[in-house]
């Protein structure tokens, strides 16, 4: 069984056998000399995270030529578990300053397309009206009116003559305006908090707040080499024919998702659309789920 220092002396060694000097370690892989220097002396209580450990050794391993997936099996009784650390959360206004939101709906039923059809329909009834008193229809055709909207209305062969017809006509499509105006939208739910970390190399890092990662949507416009593994390292899901997908990693608490031609891809969660922060076609976005208390 191998300790944390001898994890950190052999990847030592192999630098050093590759004649590579922290500095240009450094250089390559865009991480700290200070947090290098920790992995080398197996102090990863030093680095940012427990869970940004994994991600730093295998940028590390990558750097000087070492396979990450055989150094986790090797050394997997001695790796840190990012799911023992316990996540320090900002507070609500915090988050809420930096969290994207999900654009709120509009409701799907109108009132101005029932306020217009209402008054499409008084001023019908005005219209037959007003040509009933000037005799230029007959009465025998004006039976009903049109009840293609589900209003029905009797018309004698002799009107009064106040017009107080007409204004029980007129009161009827304006309650009911009022009843659909009183009815309001459903709430729509909270949408969930995906807050970027940092970059590191060619990997982004991002929190997700008040979510699973039950619902990843990967849309593709061209080819991409893609694929997903989970904090241990295992592979997950892989494509090279660059097409749409949506995948369910609900049960993992962490993923690290892989592509090759970036500029071809839009990634969401749920509805919530996941930034690429670099301005390079090869890289990753390494994704932590954080319950908040």
């Amino acid at each position: 069984m191998f300790s944390l220092s001898e994890l950190g002396q052999h990847l030592k060694e192999a630098r050093e056998q590759k004649d590579i000097s922290l500095d240009d370690l450094q250089q390559t892989t865009k991480i700290q000399k200070r947090y290098l220097i920790a992995i080398e002396e197996g102090r990863f209580d030093s680095l940012p995270g427990l869970f940004y450990a994994r991600a730093f050794i295998k940028t590390y391993a990558e750097a000087i030529g070492l396979d990450p997936e055989p150094l986790f099996d090797q050394f997997r009784g001695e790796l840190p578990n990012p799911q023992r650390e316990s996540v320090q959360l900002p507070s609500r206004t915090e988050r809420a300053r930096v969290a994207p939101k999900a654009p709120r709906k509009r409701p799907k039923g109108s009132p101005f397309v029932s306020t217009l059809l209402a008054i499409v329909f008084i001023a019908i009834i005005v219209i037959v009206i007003y040509l009933f008193n000037q005799g230029n229809i007959d009465p025998e055709v004006v039976e009903q009116p049109d009840t293609s909207e589900n209003v029905e209305g009797e018309f004698s062969e002799t009107l009064p003559e106040e017009e107080e017809p007409v204004a029980d006509e007129e009161e009827e499509p304006v309650a009911d305006e009022d009843e659909q105006a009183d009815v309001e939208p459903e709430p729509e739910p909270d949408s969930i908090s995906l807050n970027f970390i940092e970059s590191q190399g060619n990997v982004s890092y991002y929190e997700l707040v008040g979510g699973t990662l039950e619902a990843i949507r990967i849309e593709v416009s061209g080819t991409s080499y893609i694929d997903v593994k989970n904090a241990l390292g295992k592979t997950l899901y892989l494509s090279n024919k660059g097409e749409n997908t949506t995948l369910d990693f609900s049960s993992e608490e962490e993923i690290l998702l892989n592509f090759g031609a970036s500029t071809n891809v839009n990634l969401f969660i749920g509805e919530t659309e996941v930034e690429f922060p670099l301005d390079i076609p090869h890289q990753k976005i390494n994704i932590t789920v954080v319950n908040e208390e």
